[in-house]
């Protein structure tokens, strides 16, 4: 195998490459291994409620969310348009993003749902003591 047969890429990408890579190594806003979803949580009732932007996503094929160990774990693949195109600043592939629950949530009662481009998780919570407790030391 001669030298020219066994190079098949340049020595250096090409510069736009650059930026995909620093995208997945720890997705632009530092969250996780992919590029991360924008989310908002807070706690309304007894839920603990995040909302995630996922405009133009089929719910059914593109979204996945789970739950594991008190985390949850929204992903999501977003499928380029097979029309051609004279220019796009979309971004495509596979977006991820992790939100720790709170305290008492309950694994067993989590609700999801998609409207308008925007996925709703709605986790439940139990009333947990918001109040810090003395703990004595005893001497031996």
């Amino acid at each position: 195998m001669t030298a020219d047969a066994s190079r098949r890429y340049p020595v250096f990408p090409p510069f736009t490459e650059w930026f995909d890579a620093f995208a997945i190594m720890g997705g632009w806003d530092g969250k996780g291994p992919l590029p991360g979803i924008r989310v908002e949580e807070l706690v309304e009732d007894d839920a603990f409620v995040v909302h995630a932007e996922l405009p133009g996503l089929d719910p059914a094929r593109d979204i996945d969310v789970k739950v594991e160990h008190g985390v949850l774990t929204i992903h999501a693949e977003r499928h380029p348009d097979p029309r051609e195109k004279q220019r796009s600043e979309f971004r495509y592939g596979a977006l991820a993003r992790t939100v720790r629950l709170p305290l008492g949530a309950k694994d067993d009662e989590i609700t999801a749902f998609y409207e308008d481009g925007m996925l709703t998780v709605r986790v439940a919570l139990d009333a947990v003591p918001a109040k810090a407790r003395r703990i004595p030391v005893e001497r031996r």
